[in-house]
């Protein structure tokens, strides 16, 4: 059976697993709480996990705004009127910078964080030319209501032993609202994130930031920024994945954990 929070009479998807410390997970843009699957067959054995779809993704409802403040609002909402406790929270892309402005909000409900490569600085830094580029193709397929239309463009150019990886794409491209890339896209997702403001308000947080390889990831998070991050935070853990790209949890899933097992000091 699917669990829903209800925030205002939306519904927010979530599947909830293990015992322990209640530990968060939030996904990137256009994916859900699928992605974290693998990961959490490990760590249910030592924290309660939730993995959350965000508004706009996944079995979670539509919303009129898709700001990252949005984003931010809703998880802050859930912890203070179902979770009640304070959490550790684990982000990828957008659910790390997502992940980091909810600490900036209630720090005193967040145990730690993992912001597995953020993207922080880089909507402003490339522009909108270069992010409709990366995000063309999944915002004219986010448009099609026909899921295996979806996933038979996916597979065209692509290999026959990546069709599972494809059949979850194209899920999360069928379930996306499209205007969460549209406002991402036009830069209105970003009116009122503010990563270095963010950044001052979460500097004695406990923090691990997983880094990709710049030139994997198309340079979402780069060594310039990461060395301005670590001027700014205080309690700051920062590793580098060689030869991987944007998304390390997949590509580099035994490490990955083995990563966060050590940081969250678990045996």
């Amino acid at each position: 059976m699917d669990k829903y929070f209800y925030i205002n009479k939306k519904k927010f998807y979530y599947q909830k697993f293990g015992n322990g410390v209640p530990l968060i997970m939030l996904h990137g843009i256009t994916s859900s709480s699928n992605t974290w699957k693998h990961v959490v067959k490990t760590m249910e054995k030592y924290r309660t996990i939730i993995a959350l779809d965000l508004r706009g993704h996944g079995k979670s409802d539509h919303f009129s705004t898709y700001k990252w403040l949005d984003f931010s609002e809703d998880i802050v909402s859930i912890i203070n009127r179902f979770i009640q406790e304070p959490v550790e929270m684990l982000g990828h892309s957008l659910g790390a910078c997502v992940a980091s402005q909810i600490a900036a909000i209630e720090p005193n409900y967040i145990r730690s964080l993992i912001l597995e490569d953020p993207p922080l600085y880089h909507p402003k830094r490339v522009g909108r030319e270069k992010i409709l580029e990366r995000f063309k193709t999944q915002l004219e397929l986010s448009k099609n209501i026909n899921k295996n239309e979806i996933f038979q463009a996916l597979i065209k150019d692509n290999k026959e032993d990546d069709k599972e990886k494809y059949k979850d794409i194209s899920e999360n491209l069928f379930n996306l609202d499209p205007r969460v890339l549209e406002e991402t896209i036009n830069g209105s997702a970003l009116i009122g994130f503010d990563p270095d403001l963010i950044l001052k308000k979460i500097n004695k947080i406990k923090i691990l930031l997983i880094v990709a390889d710049e030139q994997k990831s198309g340079g979402v998070l780069i060594k310039k920024e990461v060395e301005k991050i670590k001027k700014i935070l205080n309690n700051l853990t920062v590793l580098f994945f060689s030869n991987t790209g944007h998304n390390i949890h997949v590509e580099k899933e035994d490490l990955f954990i083995q990563e966060m097992r050590s940081f969250l000091n678990i045996k």
